[in-house]
């Protein structure tokens, strides 16, 4: 990456260990030497063969609203019997015991399904749909804050995944934050691991305006002729509804388009209330897409929607809304729509999953002697057992996009101190059909720059996120020459006036193996040859002067690591929830290979949170980091300031045994792969760990780009700190 600095009025480039172009090296006899043979057996540990069932169920839970009304929205029903219907939804899906529940119409969204999976023993994640505007959850309508969950079994530890929007105008979806003025659909993506697989559950809820099916158009005939409504009404209402039924389908399109996207061997369960009956065009784009090949045997025989056994659409198919108004046109159409019992929630199952291993899909809690039904829709469920499901074999033989892919980017630079930049990123996944990848970067500039660096991985790191894996293995190369290098001393207190600058040559080869032991738990062992060249200096240099003598020459070592993580990211490359804590030690004895003996130890802990869609993510990292040993060079020394810590100073600007930094970053979209950043970085240095303190931290602003990519984030940082500013180009997200 290319990094510019302004600092002090001066311009230079920084350094650190990722101060430029950072990103891995393709290691292609390696690869050819190993083969697709080794990560297949790398992998076999995957496929694990087991007998558990799981029980799928689907049910819109019904909001019972009218949907009119700006301040409130009309209520059909009393709270005593809302409460009442939520009792029975309770009792009813009790009754069945599912391991995975999709649901729809929660109001409001996260009180809603919080306290059903409380009810439950279950774990849930939503997303807020519609809610008009509010700020942490009040604002007009009040009574207003629907969305969809989905919820699993606590052993299966769903985790969100991705939101997908399918239709509606702009707005922001969130608990904290709504603001819409319109419908708006979407899909939620969750996984669960079951065994060591990872399976996606897509919840979904479409658009609910009635078909142009032929009764209904003959009826809007009828009553034109009838002379009931006026031939412009009558031609008014066919567009609506054929407007209606184009809308779906194109969610429907979207809803297939994003699916495809998902890592193709990984398992998918889709479910929901997707207001289209069996033979619509909407289904048979569903049955007829190849990713649910068994879509239309699963599809349940009973009604979902069936006014003649289920009371609490009598309110649906009124004339009027909760307080007397006779409807509109269009409300009108869909109460005469609704009276007409019909199928329109499913459950499909990817091709991933053995036909004979699927229960079809059949209603429940349909029962005609019920006093009271908990909703207005009848639920849906089916069963698969696991053994009949390739989770974790992640099998690519059926093709599919996913992260499968060949990903070049060009680098072009200039700067006045290297000169002019040219280079390349190249990053490669499951050519091997092992889910391998590699990752090269090759950097050179007409003043001498030079960065190469590559990473090659057995199985892929993105791939490992949430999964249990048996073993791991990662290969990486990294060389850097970094022409001018600052140094101001040594000590929270360095002045900017004493900076030098000189020539570091660093150089690494490494080698780790790690096991993902639970999904959130991984331990790794590395073991590390690094070697630390700085030459260049001025004769008036203070590292000519400054001991040891290594300040000025060569360090190299071999070490060995030893680190552990809780790890609940949705994502590896970009995540938008969960968190890490991380602790990890190094130990470098010296002898033969090495001329510095040291221990360290670090500590990180990061957190993310999505605050509402658009995806904009809350990302806060903590970290501290101890060396311990006599003499240390200030190659050795624990750092802040640069790329990779504080943006708006320089690379390396402060050294000492010990270092800690505060991140905090506003990662939010713009348009199409593009995205931004706002943040604020802080970071201190000491001399022991015992003289750590909050006061007199180092601050920074930051703002920058992100263009995300499939299998890696471009980074562009602006950092603005009290004695300068720097500018940053780098690939991967800051943590």
């Amino acid at each position: 990456m290319i990094v510019v600095e302004s600092m002090g009025g001066n311009v230079s480039r920084g350094n650190g260990r990722t101060r430029s172009l950072r990103g891995p090296i393709l290691l292609v006899f390696l690869s050819a030497f190993l083969g697709p043979g080794l990560g297949r057996t790398l992998l076999a540990g995957s496929r694990d063969s087991c007998d558990e069932r799981v029980r799928v169920v689907t049910v819109n839970v019904w909001s019972g609203l009218d949907y009119h009304g700006a301040i409130r929205f009309g209520e059909y029903e009393s709270r005593e019997r809302r409460e009442a219907r939520f009792r029975t939804l309770i009792r009813d899906l009790r009754s069945v015991a599912p391991d995975v529940l999709f649901i729809q119409e929660a109001n409001p969204a996260d009180e809603f399904s919080a306290r059903l999976a409380d009810s439950l023993g279950l774990d849930e994640i939503h997303q807020v749909s519609n809610a008009g505007v509010k700020v942490a959850g009040f604002g007009p309508p009040l009574n207003f804050e629907e969305g969809i969950a989905t919820l699993a079994r606590k052993d299966l530890r769903i985790k969100e995944y991705s939101v997908w929007k399918l239709s509606g105008s702009f707005g922001l979806f969130g608990d904290d934050v709504t603001l819409n003025f319109d419908e708006a659909e979407f899909a939620q993506v969750g996984t669960v691991t079951l065994r060591e697989g990872r399976v996606f559950l897509v919840n979904v809820h479409l658009s609910s305006t009635p078909p142009p099916d032929s009764t209904l158009l003959a009826e809007l005939t009828a009553a034109r002729d009838g002379r009931v409504i006026s031939r412009s009404d009558s031609s008014m209402a066919q567009a609506k509804l054929e407007a209606g039924a184009t809308r779906r389908k194109d969610e429907v399109a979207r809803l297939l388009e994003f699916i495809r996207g998902l890592p193709p061997g990984d398992p998918v369960i889709l479910g929901g209330d997707f207001n289209a009956k069996p033979a619509s065009d909407e289904i048979k784009m569903i049955v007829n897409s190849g990713l649910f090949p068994d879509a239309e045997r699963t599809v349940c025989t009973g009604f979902t929607w069936d006014p003649g056994r289920n009371s609490n659409i009598a309110y649906s198919t009124r004339l009027v809304d909760a307080s007397g108004h006779r409807f509109d046109f269009d409300d009108t159409l869909s109460a005469l729509y609704d009276t007409r019992g019909r199928t329109i929630d499913y459950i499909f199952f990817s091709k991933h999953f053995d036909s004979s291993g699927i229960s079809r899909a059949h209603v429940i809690h349909d029962s005609d002697d019920e006093a009271l039904t908990s909703s207005d829709h009848f639920g849906i469920m089916s069963d698969v057992t696991a053994n009949c499901t390739t989770a974790g074999a992640l099998d690519f033989e059926e093709g599919g996009s996913g992260r499968r892919s060949i990903e070049p980017l060009p680098i072009v630079s200039y700067d006045t101190d290297i000169g002019f930049g040219y280079g390349a990123k190249l990053f490669l996944f499951d050519l091997l059909g092992a889910k391998e990848s590699c990752d090269l970067v090759l950097f050179n500039s007409t003043k001498g720059e030079r960065w190469y660096r590559g990473v090659l991985s057995f199985p892929d790191i993105e791939w490992r996120e949430g999964r249990v894996y048996p073993f791991a293995f990662d290969l990486l190369f990294d060389y850097d020459k970094w022409l001018k290098n600052n140094f101001y001393g040594v000590g929270d207190g360095s002045p900017f006036a004493s900076r030098e600058q000189y020539t570091r040559i660093p150089m690494e080869l490494s080698a780790s193996f790690s096991r993902g032991f639970l999904p959130e738990f991984v331990g790794q062992i590395s073991f590390k040859f690094r070697r630390i060249e700085n030459t260049g200096f001025t004769p008036y240099s203070e590292l000519l002067r400054l001991p040891p003598g290594l300040n000025a020459g060569t360090v190299r070592y071999l070490s060995a690591g030893l680190s552990v993580r809780y790890d609940t990211r949705n994502s590896f490359v970009n995540p938008s929830n969960g968190s890490v804590l991380q602790f990890e030690t190094e130990y470098a004895p010296g002898g033969t290979m090495g001329n510095v003996s040291f221990v360290r130890a670090a500590g990180w802990l990061q957190y993310y949170r999505r605050l509402f869609y658009p995806i904009t993510v809350l990302a806060v990292r903590l970290g501290v980091q101890e060396v311990e040993g006599d003499d240390l060079p200030v190659q050795l020394l624990s750092s802040i300031g640069g790329n990779n810590t504080l943006r708006g100073f320089t690379q390396d600007r402060f050294l000492d045994k010990v270092a800690s930094v505060l991140n905090t970053e506003l990662r939010f979209p713009i348009f199409w792969r593009l995205g931004a950043v706002v943040g604020i970085d802080a970071g201190k240095v000491w001399r022991v760990l015992s003289d750590f303190d909050v006061s007199r931290w180092r601050v920074n602003r930051v703002v920058g780009l992100r263009l995300y990519m499939d299998n890696f984030v471009v980074r562009a940082d602006l950092g603005i700190g009290t004695e300068g500013t720097g500018f940053y180009f780098n690939f991967g997200q800051l943590f």
